[in-house]
């Protein structure tokens, strides 16, 4: 097996634009960003889920470890496709709260280890509104704050067949 890596993506991917509607929200159009994204085209012999996963991960870390304290997560769930598929690797890095800006997407704790990665899309004094490309209709209930927030998400790393 071999990961094929077109071009890098460098500069901020607009992934997706939409307009919210939710309660409070302007109708206007978001753009949703990650600063770097790295899909691989799978060519060659046909691999296993675990050598392509493996490859993923220790790229993942890989960046990680050049933009230190940042974190590597593996992904599931189709809430971010497309900007984000399932079983992505995504690297954290803990940015400032109150620098955190609509479109940036945040990893977040939505109950006691279940965790989030979702775009954010107003600030409240509760806390920040985030919704999921996929399901960009519904809100989630969880609000970001201070204390459940775990960081913005800088990378993912995907293979596409």
């Amino acid at each position: 097996m071999r990961l094929f890596l077109p071009p890098r993506f460098t500069t901020a991917l607009a992934a997706c634009a939409y307009s919210l509607l939710l309660a409070g929200c302007q109708n206007a159009p978001i753009t949703v960003t990650v600063p770097h994204i790295e899909r691989y085209n799978l060519q060659g012999p046909p691999a296993s889920q675990g050598a392509i996963d493996r490859a993923l991960s220790e790229r993942a870390e890989a960046f990680a470890r050049q933009r230190q304290p940042a974190q590597t997560w593996r992904g599931s769930g189709l809430s971010m496709e497309p900007l984000i598929p399932p079983d992505a690797w995504i690297v954290t890095e803990t940015l400032p709260y109150e620098a955190l800006e609509i479109g940036q997407v945040v990893l977040y704790h939505r109950a006691p280890g279940r965790r989030v990665a979702h775009a954010l899309v107003k600030k409240t004094r509760e806390g920040w509104i985030t919704v999921g490309i996929n399901n960009q209709r519904v809100a989630d209930r969880t609000r970001v704050t201070r204390q459940n927030y775990i960081g913005v998400v800088t990378a993912a790393f995907f293979a596409q067949p």
